[in-house]
């Protein structure tokens, strides 16, 4: 591996508005030839680390979306199981069943055409870069799941619509197996249906972005941009799949060790001559056979089976193990799924239906917007820092397009370009990584072998790759932001734990830190000139009382417009004043700067001359 250059001298001038259409400067639209398709083992490296890298996002967001919300909170659900069936299920177990179908069979070939079309378009867009500088050592933008917008929507609107879904169509008392089954099937599609909008509306936020990305990343620090990146690489890419790490080390230490020797530690696995074993696939590989080897299954009933939640059956023992290494549930997927007739049944261009049932969660979606194009900035501005400068506003569309173009096919999962743009540039890979990894995953997509491959594969797989991923960001957000500005990103740290750990604890700090993502936080401790704007999302961050409405709803995160209310935990409108009053807490500076009653502010060239005068 190339030495790791996560920063340039050269930084192009900024603008404070950037028009698509006249970036370019008329370079041409034609294929660049120059640039290969494939440059031997590091374009092989950076199809490996992507294709982890998705495959992680898919595998992690399955697990929430069919797993912990099918069937760990909806197939639950008190309401739900009362309504029995004769052959001992319930309706709550029914919905969970249908969900996982529509699951599989609709969301996940959507996402084929979203990912063929953004990796295909950003491969393309590598070569115009290319004949734009007239370079041939220009690397594509990876790009993929949104991963934490996936995370934001799965929960604030799938979770929601699922369970409305489930009481809209709730089967009467009496009624048959077949009454019942039918009502499944109604609310896992029509939950589906509102998912599918809801995506479609969040690429069209997403492109409204374009219009002053730009002017924010001229006006904004490094930090505003890397806050986000570091947080989300360092929280979600890196200390999350290290828990799962920790949890089965005897089937996921040796494959993170192969990680941190292959990407830190320069070591190559020859197989004959100069061909070398992909590290990121080498990793799966050694996890999948530990785990098939009985790493991780524990005899069932005892205390570690039960603590660990592990239920599934390993092999024709008494043991149960974890997700990933059971013969029975990865059969069963592969009977159900791989190569049926019933991939994208019922969902090309249906999905768009439910957008009559969508207005309550528009300020959700306006917000995971805004999540989006921020880490699409934070992509654009790594990527530019490494060598490779892309125009902003074009990128931001494009991932707004291929939200919009999987929606069409059925996603409820939105896209965008990846964090680690660097990686895959030190590595050697150029285009061909981005073109062969939208390929490939058009296929095993559109094929159903998805799901049997998630049955086949421990989480933390692909988890070793996304530790190494997620402290290789935090390392070149530290290199391009001023020494000044490192409290902001340690700062930037704090929502996004709170946002993993609010699921769990119920510290009313951590479940205020932890909104949005994160994500509105984060950014709100670096851009403090755009306090005022922030006091109106004040408003989202809300807590609710329980209600009557059908479901009810109740919880610490239920986003939406709500004022001050007589129950009094209502705390929007807090954070709504809190913000208006740092407005005028940081307005008041301009006045005391020119009374002369404190310092003006702070240049760049004042550290630079501090540092002369400090080596001197």
């Amino acid at each position: 591996m190339a030495e790791l250059k996560l920063s340039r001298d050269d930084k192009p001038e900024r603008k404070w508005i950037e028009n698509p259409l006249t970036w370019w400067q008329g370079t041409s639209y034609a294929w660049n030839r120059k640039i290969p398709l494939w440059t031997g083992s590091g374009e092989a490296e950076g199809l490996s680390e992507l294709f982890v890298d998705n495959l992680g996002s898919l595998l992690g967001t399955t697990g929430a979306c069919v797993g912990h919300i099918g069937y760990g909170i909806v197939g639950t659900m008190g309401a739900f199981t009362a309504v029995a069936m004769t052959d001992g299920s319930t309706y709550a177990t029914a919905v969970a069943q249908e969900w996982e179908k529509v699951y599989f069979s609709r969301n996940i070939p959507g996402c084929a055409f979203a990912l063929l079309l953004g990796n295909l378009y950003y491969a393309w867009q590598c070569g115009r870069l290319g004949n734009k500088e007239d370079r041939t050592d220009v690397t594509a933008q990876p790009y993929g799941i949104n991963t934490t917008g996936v995370y934001i929507t799965l929960y604030a609107i799938n979770l929601e619509a699922l369970i409305s879904a489930g009481f809209l169509f709730l089967p009467a008392a009496g009624a048959t197996d077949a009454d019942i089954r039918t009502a499944a099937v109604n609310a896992a599609d029509h939950a589906w249906k509102v998912s599918v909008a809801a995506n479609f509306l969040l690429g069209i936020f997403e492109m409204l972005g374009a219009f002053f990305g730009e002017s924010i990343r001229k006006a904004a620090p490094a930090a505003a941009f890397y806050a986000p990146m570091v947080g989300v690489g360092f929280v979600y890419l890196g200390f999350v799949p290290m828990l799962n790490i920790a949890a089965e080390p005897m089937v996921c230490l040796i494959p993170l060790l192969i990680v941190f020797n292959g990407f830190f530690g320069g070591v190559r696995y020859h197989i004959f001559r100069k061909l070398t074993f992909p590290i990121g696939l080498l990793a799966i590989l050694a996890a999948a056979i530990a785990g098939w080897s009985g790493g991780c299954a524990r005899e069932g009933g005892t205390l570690g089976a039960t603590n660990y939640g592990y239920t599934l059956q390993y092999f024709d023992t008494t043991k149960v193990t974890c997700t990933g290494t059971s013969q029975t549930e990865a059969q069963r997927a592969w009977d159900t799924y791989a190569f049926q007739d019933n991939v994208l049944s019922g969902a090309v261009f249906v999905g768009l239906g439910g957008f009559s049932e969508i207005g309550s969660f528009i300020t959700t979606l306006f917000l995971v917007g805004v999540v989006g194009f921020v880490g699409t900035m934070s992509c654009v501005e790594s990527a530019s820092a490494a060598g490779d400068d892309y125009p902003m506003a074009e990128t931001m569309i494009v991932d707004g397009l291929g939200t919009c173009f999987g929606a069409l096919f059925g996603s409820f999962y939105s896209t965008t370009v990846y964090i680690g743009h660097p990686i895959h540039k030190s590595l050697g890979a150029r285009r061909g990584y981005s073109l062969f990894n939208g390929i490939l995953y058009f296929i095993l997509l559109l094929s159903g072998v998805f799901a049997a491959l998630y049955q086949s594969l421990p989480e933390c797989a692909s988890g070793a790759i996304l530790v190494f991923v997620g402290l290789i960001l935090g390392r070149q957000a530290f290199e391009e932001t001023p020494p000044r500005h490192y409290p902001a990103l340690l700062l930037s740290l704090f929502p996004y734990l709170c946002n993993w750990a609010k699921l769990s604890n119920m510290n009313e700090g951590i479940q205020m830190m932890g909104q949005g993502g994160g994500m509105m936080f984060s950014v709100a401790t670096v851009l403090s000139f755009v306090a005022i704007w922030l006091s109106l999302f004040g408003f989202f961050a809300s807590h609710n009382a329980p209600n009557d409405t059908v479901p009810p709803t109740l919880g610490n995160e239920k986003i939406g417009f709500y004022g001050k209310e007589d129950h009094e935990y209502n705390n929007g409108w807090r954070w709504a004043v809190s913000w208006s009053v740092a407005t005028v807490f940081f307005a008041a500076h301009v006045g005391l700067q020119k009374l002369g009653k404190v310092d003006g502010p702070f240049e760049l060239k004042d550290a630079e001359a501090k540092e002369v005068k400090e080596s001197m």
